[in-house]
Order: structure tokens, then sequence, then C-alpha cells
């Protein structure tokens, strides 16, 4: 089987808080500097994933979003956006703590935010899997705009979360 939605949400945690302790050694003006990415900035990007998290959380509670594009800024500050990143990222650990591996066939339906919506209708583990990818293709882009303000940020891959806190995994030093 395929990670359940669960460990989904708490790999997406941990590469947050990661991501979110290298970015916290830029200045603002680095993290608020235009690097022509998709939305432009480190901020612009770190709102997006925000903004996207919180919209597929929505949908799941049948909550009408008051969103209308995907490049709202919610947080111009970063100290704010990486509190109220956090506190999503529990709202999904709690969200996808008791879910059902026979419910991931269920569909759900929801209109899209792009400039022309369209309603489309997914089984919920499309829908958990798209959120996951989105996830892990943004901060793809504040990784490397990280990378580009000479800061090396940390690895955020998904093997690297299972060795953390699993544990179960065995790993042989170069030379071993």
């Amino acid at each position: 089987m395929l990670a359940h939605p669960n460990t989904l949400a708490n790999y997406n945690a941990w590469a947050n808080t990661r991501l979110y302790a290298s970015c916290a050694n830029l200045t603002s003006a680095q993290i608020t500097a235009d690097r022509g990415a998709f939305f432009r900035s480190i901020l612009g990007t770190l709102n997006h994933i925000l903004l996207v998290d919180i919209l597929y959380r929505e949908r799941l509670e049948g909550v009408r979003s008051t969103f209308k594009t995907l490049d709202e800024i919610l947080h111009h500050d970063f100290q704010s956006l990486s509190a109220h990143q956090a506190e999503e990222d529990q709202r999904w650990v709690a969200l996808t703590k008791d879910i059902d591996g026979d419910s991931m066939d269920e569909m759900i339906g929801f209109w899209t935010l792009l400039d022309d919506p369209d309603r489309w209708e997914v089984p919920k583990h499309i829908y958990f899997t798209n959120l996951c990818q989105h996830q892990s293709h943004h901060r793809g882009h504040v990784h490397n705009m990280v990378s580009q303000s000479g800061i090396e940020p940390p690895p955020i891959g998904y093997i690297e979360f299972r060795i953390e806190t699993d544990g179960a995994f065995v790993t042989t030093p170069a030379g071993g």
C-alpha cells in the first residue's frame, strides 16, 4: 500500500519544519526578494503552499472557501506565516489520523481556483496524493530559492523523513 494520508501529513509537517528553520536564517529582504519563481519570492511561495493546504482542508470539511486566487498573500511577515503553517500542519495530522483506507475511493467534488474554474470530482486517494505532490513541488521551489540565498537547506525527502522518524531503516555511513 502507498503511504497513508496521515503519514503524508506527518511528512509534510516534518518537511515544513525543516524548511522554515532554514528560511529563518534569511533576512526579510532575502525572503521577499523577487526570484523569478512562479509565486515570485520565498514568502510568496510559502504563502501559496499554506493557502492550498487550507483550501484542500476546507473542501474536505465542507467549508466554502473565501479564496479567489492561488497567489493571495495570507501573511506579509515570515514569523506569522511560519506559525500559521505549523498550526495548519497539525490540523492536517489530526484530520487524517483516523482515515479508513476503505474511504479512499469516495469522491470529493470541488470548484477549482483556475482562471476559468472547472468542477472536478476525484477519489480521495487522488486528492490526498495531489496535495502531497503539490506541497513537495513548491517546497522544492523554496529549497532552490534558499540555496540561491547562500544557505544550504536541509534534505526534505520522504526517505529522509522515514529514516529519521521510523528508526526502522538501516543506513550505513560511506566507507562502512
